[in-house]
């Protein structure tokens, strides 16, 4: 259930939401490639919007084909393969970025409402494209410091995110249909996962064995275990334990960038039995080992 800001005000004292999610922005360019230029099947764990400056691009999106004009915005879910093909007889200009949050209610919600493509006949077009437009013009400043970029390049994704929010599907027959106790469940389950997750990762000690199971927490909400991993995967996309994965991912990188904490600890934390295994998959997760990273990230 979300809750209205209202929710949180008291008879003396008004209270802001307290915001406990991660916000990843990653792939942003602009691009301007020749006529036979394509992309093989990929899907990605993470939002792709891209819009066509210059030129027309095919693309197939789960085998169903969709055609992006000059102007156009496209926004394709996490999960979804997809293909990329100029269709412009010279050439096509296009800038695209991929974006993830791991707010449970937010993520559904953008991929419940959004439709693919925006044409400029569309109501929401022109704050997306504003906001595209804002990107681009970082890349237009060759001289801006890395880190204001960072920081810019993140307000413009706050901007973009609450668009997003704002939007109403168009096919509201599609929107009624579509089971909203499937959502619900997928909803409770990934916000199981997650307080479960933070749970253990406040607690120190080193006899308690910290592993999490999904099933269990998937039973512990009163629903099938086999059900509740066929709706997660259909709202979200990936598996329960794929979630699960990027929780610890996200959470390492925070404790590693904490040099008072020890790598034993934080290997603990997040469940691992001992340092080596969690190092093996840190290094799975980001090509670097747990030290690499931290000595990289605390320059």
């Amino acid at each position: 259930m979300e809750y209205k800001i209202n929710n949180f005000i008291g008879n003396k004292t008004q209270l802001l939401p307290r915001i406990d999610w991660n916000i990843r922005f990653f792939g942003a360019h602009k691009q301007t490639v020749d006529s036979n230029w394509s992309i093989n099947k990929e899907f990605h764990h993470a939002f792709e919007i891209l819009i066509v400056l210059d030129g027309e691009q095919e693309t197939f999106i789960e085998n169903e084909q969709y055609i992006i004009k000059n102007g156009d915005i496209l926004l394709i879910p996490p999960g979804f393969e997809h293909t990329n093909k100029c269709i412009s007889t010279k050439s096509m200009t296009y800038f695209c970025a991929h974006f993830d949050i791991d707010e449970p209610s937010l993520r559904m919600k953008i991929m419940k409402n959004c439709d693919r493509v925006y044409s400029p006949s569309n109501t929401y077009h022109s704050r997306l494209k504003n906001c595209l437009q804002k990107w681009i013009s970082i890349l237009d400043e060759p001289d801006i410091f890395f880190s204001k970029a960072k920081l810019r390049a993140q307000v413009v994704l706050f901007e973009l995110l609450e668009v997003l929010l704002d939007i109403q599907p168009l096919n509201t027959e599609v929107g009624t249909n579509q089971s909203m106790t499937t959502a619900k469940y997928a909803k409770e389950i990934a916000e199981a996962i997650k307080w479960t997750f933070k749970k253990k990762c406040i607690e120190k000690n080193e006899n308690i064995d910290y592993t999490m199971h999904i099933q269990p927490i998937i039973a512990s909400l009163g629903i099938s275990p086999n059900y509740g991993l066929e709706v997660f995967q259909k709202i979200y996309h990936m598996s329960p334990r794929k979630y699960l994965s990027d929780l610890k991912l996200q959470e390492a990188k925070i404790l590693l960038q904490q040099p008072e904490i020890s790598l034993k600890e934080i290997a603990n934390r997040l469940g691992y039995k001992n340092l080596s295994h969690f190092s093996r998959q840190f290094k799975r997760w980001t090509g670097l080992n747990p030290t690499e990273f931290r000595k990289k990230t605390n320059v």
